[in-house]
């Protein structure tokens, strides 16, 4: 038995105790709401400032990853990787490590942000970039991109983010040509495939042609640009990626105009940046020619520029053709604006300014030094405000 001193003291110990009380629902969701914007702010700082353009907002929806019949060992491994499942971190935690910026993971933020349902597109644009520079600063080669399975996580992202579902990420170009390097470096192309198929065979009317066509271009653009870079593929690579687009979809209405960025991409590589890669074989060369007929433009300069640089028959025949007829010329000259610098990236009248300084240079090698002059007069009357600038490789 206690003594009735102990128990009285007993008891004002405990009557000093009072237990807190409860948050209430709208406490919690406050206190939640701020610990989210605490860590998105965090996350801007660090890697969402790499995107110049606004991304698509996704949908917070959760649905299941659809099942794939091929490379199922593949699509297991993604499941079982994903943050939502695997990731170990202190899930408690805010921020996922105190390390500085130079020193941490740009995919330990990713996952971190995934787990707790917090990543966005520009964060996840941000996080593929570092990555990206972090391992070119270790292994300049395609080895250490293949091996960083960094397209694995940001798909598997889109899945359960229910972003897959409607494609809507395909909007954001911005995330498309930074995620296409990944992608191929990881040979998970097939996905591209998948989605480029359900973009332009998609007939439930819920998208204008004008918008599918644009994903569809987009995203196929980007995946053969990506296959034309060295650490990539080469030229042949991404002319056969675009053959096979053109095979596939042969039957839509939309080809002709699908395949119009592509196709002005690789004739680029193919000319103007022609110096720093292998040329393409003939016969798929002659194959990349051909497809301009079937385009919905008629690439006048890009044609006459692809037949000064053919593999085995070089010919200046259509460039001298283009440069005789200058009432054309003067109206492709006057479209395109005096705004328009050879120094854009694509632009025509980067293109042109190179066509001219090429078919000079060819026609002097060959031997046709009045011809060569002729042309030079012509574009010093005609477009010689387009050789102010200078061009730059890309």
């Amino acid at each position: 038995m206690f003594s009735t001193k102990a128990t009285q003291s007993l008891k004002n110990l405990f009557a000093s105790y009072h237990e807190p009380t409860a948050l209430s629902k709208q406490q919690s969701q406050k206190l939640l709401d701020g610990l989210k914007s605490s860590f998105r702010r965090h996350l801007d700082q660090e890697y969402g400032q790499s995107s110049q353009s606004p991304a698509a907002p996704f949908e917070a929806t959760v649905i299941a990853a659809p099942t794939r019949m091929s490379a199922t060992n593949r699509h297991l491994k993604d499941i079982l990787s994903n943050p939502l499942f695997s990731y170990n971190k202190d899930i408690n935690s805010t921020f996922p490590s105190v390390l500085p910026p130079s020193q941490r993971d740009p995919l330990e933020v990713f996952d971190h942000a995934v787990a707790r349902g917090m990543m966005t597109p520009k964060a996840a644009i941000g996080c593929m970039i570092a990555k990206h520079k972090q391992l070119q600063t270790l292994d300049p080669g395609v080895n250490a991109l293949a091996s960083s399975r960094t397209a694995s996580r940001v798909i598997q992202w889109l899945r359960s983010s229910g972003a897959e579902h409607d494609l809507r990420f395909l909007d954001n170009q911005t995330f498309i040509r930074t995620l296409a390097p990944f992608m191929v470096a990881e040979e998970l192309e097939e996905i591209a495939w998948e989605w480029l198929s359900r973009t332009v065979n998609d007939t439930s009317g819920s998208l204008s042609d004008g918008k599918r066509l644009r994903r569809a271009s987009n995203l196929l653009a980007e995946v053969v640009r990506t296959k034309c870079q060295p650490q990539y593929g080469n030229l042949d690579a991404g002319i056969s990626t675009m053959l096979q687009a053109q095979h596939i979809f042969q039957n839509s209405p939309l080809v002709s105009e699908l395949l119009v960025s592509s196709w002005r991409s690789v004739s680029w590589f193919s000319t103007v940046e022609a110096y720093s890669r292998t040329a393409a074989s003939e016969e798929l060369f002659d194959a990349h020619l051909a497809t301009a007929d079937r385009l919905s433009k008629p690439l006048l300069v890009e044609r006459a520029h692809l037949h000064l640089y053919h593999p085995t028959h070089p010919n200046h025949v259509p460039a001298l053709q283009f440069f005789k007829n200058t009432q054309a010329l003067r109206s492709l000259v006057t479209a395109m604006g005096p705004k328009r610098s050879v120094s854009e990236k694509f632009g025509l009248g980067s293109w042109l300014a190179c066509l001219g300084h090429d078919t000079v240079n060819h026609l002097i090698q060959s031997g046709r030094t009045q011809e060569a002059q002729g042309v030079t007069e012509l574009l010093q009357a005609e477009v010689s405000g387009l050789f102010n600038d200078k061009l730059e490789p890309a």
